[in-house]
């Protein structure tokens, strides 16, 4: 007799994203008492103004349901911020949804955009929950893999050719992150206009464009939006999330602004899934963007402060790393966003763990169980058909607290000198 019962026979459409990397290395690290070096939301208490923010909001009763499609002084500040950035008058209540985080904001686009049987083009490597996400609503991902820099180089390039071979008459959506996660690539302005070029050859062609970096920008590198570039704006999603601007990822309040119909799509879908995001944490937010605008430690604006904070810690991680000698990592320091990522030498790892996994798997299971400290597989973020590419590299996380990198280099540096 079957031990499955007629009940637990449901749709198999999570089946396969039962497993995710998060499932397997976040309990290792907690089990092994490892420094998290992997995972990517901040080590560090969020700023004070955040904090005053969110009580304040909840002081002024803002604690009922908000309009779905975002709470008013949110929408009004986002428009105000994103109108600013894009040079352009946003429309609050019809060019702004607020999702609940980011990755809602990625789920009810393709609830919204695609069919099935759609294509979705997407750079990879690329943050794992844009598979599933096009997936569960019935499209199929078409990846481009980027072409990794050569040893001693950090560039990533396009293969321009590979990516305008990918669309097709059902191509739906055209789907990039900037700056990206997790391999920290910026795109350029040139890279941006060929990429628009392409587009402008696929009018049918909706584009979601997920910016929740946008901030973190390292070297006087400009952060560019695809939205902005030949005439996208209106078949473009851009996605952001405050969760990374200002350390609360706890919070899940993100948000999306674009053209009418693109926004009309997502708050459709938004509408009947979560109904609406936090109201406290949206009316915090919207003092927060007010107040991100002022003078903040010593910088003319918490942006920069914010900024300045992520190139220390990216010097840090980065020095950490190439001076393992043990490790023997060849880092690649990353133009902007949460993380950098690392090349792995398969010769150091206990070879136990080479016989059941990738160099990249095997590593990341070796130095957390072993070494104590936590990475990232980065085969994680390719589809299973260029899995290859990741299976070399590891991601290691700069939104740490100081202190989890000097717990890294104690175990790595001053106890292995000693």
């Amino acid at each position: 007799m079957s031990s499955i019962r007629a009940w637990q026979k449901l749709s198999n459409r999570t089946e396969p994203f039962q497993y995710t990397v998060w499932t397997e290395f976040t309990p290792l690290a907690i089990k092994n008492q490892a420094v998290n070096l992997g995972q990517g939301f901040p080590g560090f208490k969020c700023p004070d103004f955040v904090k005053q923010a969110l009580a304040d909001a909840t002081n002024a009763d803002e604690n009922q349901y908000a309009r779905s499609q975002g709470f008013l002084p949110l929408v009004q500040e986002i428009a105000r911020v994103y109108g600013r950035k894009h040079n352009r008058e946003i429309n609050p209540l019809t060019e702004v949804v607020v999702t609940v985080g980011a990755t809602e904001g990625i789920m009810s686009s393709f609830l919204g955009m695609i069919d099935e049987g759609d294509e979705v083009v997407i750079i990879e490597p690329s943050f794992d929950c844009y598979i599933p996400a096009i997936i569960m609503n019935g499209g199929k991902p078409v990846g481009v893999p980027l072409i990794p820099p050569q040893p001693g180089e950090t560039l990533w390039n396009i293969d321009f050719e590979r990516l305008e071979s990918a669309f097709n008459e059902r191509t739906r959506v055209f789907m990039i992150n900037t700056p990206h996660n997790p391999i920290g690539k910026v795109f350029s302005r040139q890279e941006l206009e060929r990429i628009a070029a392409i587009l402008n050859k696929w009018p049918n062609v909706a584009i979601i464009s997920d910016e929740v970096y946008e901030y973190v920008i390292f070297d006087d590198r400009e952060h560019l939006s695809i939205a902005d570039f030949s005439n996208l704006w209106e078949r473009t999603v851009t996605l952001s999330s405050a969760g990374k601007i200002f350390s609360i990822t706890g919070w899940k309040t993100g948000w999306a602004v674009g053209g009418p119909y693109v926004i009309k799509k997502i708050a459709t879908s938004h509408l009947w899934n979560p109904y609406c995001s936090n109201t406290p944490c949206q009316g915090a937010v919207a003092r927060c963007l007010r107040i991100a605008d002022e003078p903040y430690n010593g910088f003319p604006n918490y942006y920069l402060w914010l900024r300045n904070e992520y190139s220390r810690k990216r010097e840090i991680l980065y020095n950490l790393l190439k001076n393992a000698k043990t490790l023997n990592l060849d880092p690649i320091m990353p133009e902007g966003g949460f993380f950098l990522c690392a090349r792995v030498d398969p010769s150091v790892i206990d070879r136990s763990y080479l016989e059941t996994a990738t160099p990249d798997f095997a590593f990341s299971r070796w130095l957390t169980e072993q070494i104590k400290i936590c990475t990232i597989p980065c085969s994680a973020f390719y589809l299973p058909e260029h899995k290859q590419d990741g299976e070399n590299l590891v991601r290691f996380a700069l939104c740490k607290d100081y202190s989890d990198y000097e717990a890294a280099a104690k175990i790595l540096i001053n106890d292995n000198s000693s």
